[in-house]
Order: structure tokens, then sequence, then C-alpha cells
């Protein structure tokens, strides 16, 4: 059914984030939205030393504004700041962010204080109740716009999506307001606070980026699944060290005819891309020969193996080619011939399909959408598709759990999915979430262990995936030093970034048929 949406604004005048929003909900098919000016100050065009850092997010801009009142709307969305008194059946939606909520420089006070991570929340107030419809942890970044272009695009989104669902006739669940209901600001000290956090995370950021290796390996644990569920740390049988700047990651491992073998994605910091190896194994989890299985023009990691009829197929993410695609054996564990891309045109990460209650399901990130921020779901009746988006997607947002981490498992009847917990740093942790309701317009998830590598030795740096195998849990682990070797590979690699960046056309949102 066709849903009236009001949005309230407080002149024509809006930050340009807000425009995104109002156009997101112009896009809605089963959407009337009217725009309207309740009356007040244009929005205020930033000040001072961090105003240039904001300009793309918070620069003012024109949006086309309807006459008349609020009239009778079935949904109102808020963007006057103000909390205006109003009521619609659907209630009242506005947008906070974090503790401080500071429209003028948002997060501030949260990075100034050292905060890894800021959030961003959607209210609805209803009657008298003030509830969180929708709530996203973003990661804050080496460069502050980008933390905050970051947040704010995909919280503009959330009441597009939110309210089509309504449209269609499903409720939406709501929980209490997750931070402070009052702003909390700190003046010019604040500000001071601010600008030094910055500066001291950017001489970091470059450090890191010209100087730092993480160097990842893989080993095994005793235990099944079950074991990660249990807080007791894990303990690791680890591969031979890679050779220097290089690595291996993102374990999988598969078995045909006897033969069982390790695939994972092999990274060389001269080469500056991933491929795919596998390594077979003896019955003592000992390698006994290596081999290449994918490499190619682009880079390739999480190389994730699953079966269709019998038939064993590979999806390594490929994010940097655009696309998902679906790779089948033709030789174990040695050759592989590309069928087809199950998502065309699509920059999804680190992609994992598993079968839940007669439906096929895939789970990713996207490249485009911060690739450790927002989990995107689609389902289907068969892992060759057609696949269809999942009515609340993104349906997590946090970077402390989106990004899959491995194979999803069952214990006991319930369905298990490792994320990745990349609050602290990528790949820095792994988080293990319930999923409690799984259908193609709901989605739940409980948070029920997470698991550091501060027992590792020396791949304390990190865990970002895990699989299984005879009974053992195959894990990674990362080790994080310094080599000047590294510089000229980091130079090169920032030269390619940009001039891809430069190069690729605004990214648009996939649709499935």
């Amino acid at each position: 059914m066709n849903m009236n949406v009001t949005v309230t604004v407080p002149s024509r005048r809006v930050p340009a984030w807000h425009a995104w929003c109002i156009e997101a909900l112009r896009r809605e098919p089963l959407l009337t939205v009217r725009v309207v000016a309740l009356g007040g100050p244009d929005a205020p065009v930033a000040r001072g030393p961090f105003a240039p850092l904001t300009s793309t997010v918070l620069a003012p801009v024109d949006v086309a504004l309807d006459a008349g009142g609020l009239g009778e709307p079935d949904l109102i969305v808020d963007l006057t700041g103000a909390a205006q008194p109003a009521s619609a059946p659907h209630g009242v939606w506005s947008f906070r962010l974090d503790e401080s909520d500071d429209a003028d420089v948002p997060f501030a006070g949260e990075i100034a204080a050292g905060r890894r991570t800021v959030r961003t929340i959607l209210v609805r107030r209803l009657g008298g109740s003030v509830e969180c419809l929708r709530a996203g942890r973003f990661p804050v970044q080496r460069w502050y716009p980008s933390t905050v272009k970051l947040a704010l695009r995909e919280t503009a989104r959330w009441p597009a999506t939110l309210a089509a669902v309504l449209a269609s006739g499903v409720a939406l669940t709501a929980e209490p307001v997750p931070i402070a209901s009052s702003p909390s600001r700190d003046g010019a000290m604040g500000r001071v606070r601010f600008g030094a956090s910055l500066a001291r995370r950017l001489a970091g950021a470059l450090r890191t980026a010209l100087f730092e290796v993480d160097q990842w390996n893989v080993g095994f644990v005793e235990g099944g699944p079950r074991r990660l569920l249990s807080s007791e740390p894990l303990e690791v049988r680890w591969l031979p060290t890679p050779a220097p700047l290089t690595y291996i990651a993102d374990p999988f491992v598969a078995e045909r005819d006897g033969v069982r073998a390790l695939f994972v994605e092999t990274y060389d910091y001269f080469g500056r891309r991933g491929a795919i190896d596998a390594l077979v194994l003896d019955d003592a989890d000992r390698v006994v020969r290596r081999e290449r299985v994918l490499g190619g023009p682009t880079h390739l990691s999480y190389p994730y193996p699953f079966e269709i009829d019998g038939e064993l197929y590979l999806i390594p993410e490929s994010a940097e080619a655009n696309e998902v695609a679906l790779y089948r054996c033709e030789h174990f564990p040695d050759r592989w011939v590309r069928e087809s891309a199950i998502f065309p045109a699509f920059d999804g990460v680190d992609t994992t399909l598993f079968a839940h209650e007669g439906r096929w399901w895939a789970f990713c990130t996207r490249y485009s959408r911060g690739s450790t921020l927002a989990l995107h779901a689609f389902h289907a009746g068969s892992p060759r598709g057609p696949w269809t988006a999942h009515a609340l997607n993104p349906i997590v947002v946090d970077v402390s759990s989106a990004r899959p981490a491995g194979q999803p498992f069952v214990v006991d009847g319930a369905l298990y999915r490792p994320a990745q917990d990349c609050s602290d740093s990528y790949g820095g942790g792994l988080a293990i979430a319930r999923i409690d309701e799984l259908t193609p317009v709901s989605y739940r998830e409980t948070i029920v262990q997470r698991h550091d590598a501060r027992t590792f030795g020396r791949w304390n740096g990190g865990i970002h995936t895990v699989s299984f195998t005879r009974g053992r849990i195959v894990v990674d682990g990362k080790h994080v030093y310094r080599d000047l070797r590294k510089l000229p590979a980091a130079v090169t690699k920032g030269v390619r970034l940009a001039r891809r960046v430069l190069r690729r056309p605004p990214a648009k949102e996939a649709t499935f048929a």
C-alpha cells in the first residue's frame, strides 16, 4: 500500500546529508513524500579550521519544498534538529549523532575522547515512548572526512529503507535508545582536543601505511564449532612462518577423493595483490605440497568453498573486479573454471553462502559501503540465483560484527555466523553471532561470544577467519611489525588506489531480479 511521508526541515537550505535522505525517500515507489519547511534559519555554513573537512557532507544545498503544512502523514521524518512536536500513526523519526549530537562537527567529542568508534541512531517518537529503530557503529578512520561521510551516507538511507518496509505491510521492531538522550558538548577546549586527536591519528596512519606490515598465518585448534561458544582462549598449532613480506590468510578446508586441501589467500607485498593457493594437508595437518588455484590481474581472497548437487565450487572475494564469481572444480585441488558471476557489477566482500530453512542465503559487505561496516543479505531458491536483496539491507551496521569471518555453523539446532570485529583494527577480533531470526523481511541476531588473539604468541595482532576440518577449527592470526622495504610498495599502492578512485564512476545501488 502507498504511505504518506512528510519530511520537516527548518528551511529550503539543508545539509547535504539531509538532502541525500530526502532523495532516498523520494526514490521509493511505495512512498508519497512531501518536504515542508517549518520556518527557521538556513542550514549553517560551517566555519573554523575544521569546516573544510566536512564540506562534502554538511555543505548547505537547496531542496524542493511542498506547499502547505504537515497535512495528515502516516509518518514524519523530522530533520529540523529541534524535536518538533507532531504526531503520525507511525511516529516521528529523527537522527541522533552519538552522545555529543554535534551537527556542526559530527563526532568531535567522541574523537577528542579517544573513541575508536562512533554511533548514530534513528529515533522514533510514538505516543510517549522514544525508541531506536536502527543503530550503527562506525569506525573512526584515519581521515576525519572519511569517518563523517561513511557514517552519514549510511545513516541517511535508513528512513527510506524502513519506511518502504512499513509500506509493504511489515511491522518494524524497536529497542530502547542505546545512547544518552541529552547533548553533551565541550566548547572551545573540546575543539582543541579534537584537533590534537586528529593530528595524532594522521601521524599514526601515515606510519602504518608506509612502514607497518601485517603478516598473517594459519593454524589449527582442537575442538569443533562448539569450542567457539566458549570464553576459553584458543590454543593454536601454527603452520611455519611465511616468508618476509608475504602471508597466508582466510583459511577454508575441502576434501575430495582422500585429498584434503587448505585454501588460503596468498599475499605478496611486492606483487601487491592476493591470489588463491591450495595447501595439501596430511593427517597431522602438515603441508605436503602447495598449488596455485586462482590468480590474475585483480586481488583475490576469502576462497569460500561449498557444494551444489555434489560438485565443489569456490567463491573468492573479487571486489576489485566488481563481481561475485562462481568457480567450479575441474580437478581437485588445483584446477577451477569460472562458471558465472552470481552477482555481476557488484562489489561484494567476503561473500558467504549457506542454506537455511529451505532457502539459500548470501551474506557479504560491500567495498563501496565500507568493507567492514554493513552486512548485506540476499536470498534465492538456488545458489545460482536469481538472488533477491533482503528488505532491510543492510541487516547489520556495526564495524564490530558486520563483515563475515568464515563458515556459519550449527550447535544444538541454533545457527551461528562468525563475524569480524574491526572496531580496534582491521581483523582485530572475532564476534560469534547467533542468528535468532532470518526471513526475507526480518533479521535478528545476538552476539554470544568474542575472541581475540592475545594468547596467539607471535600472531597476537588479530584473528579474522575461521573454518572447520575433522573436528578441528582452522584460524588465522596476525603479526604486526615494521619493515622499511614496504615503503616502495606502499607508495605504489597509494598511487594505484588514487587513480582507481578517480576513474571509477559513482557507485550505483544494485538491483536483483
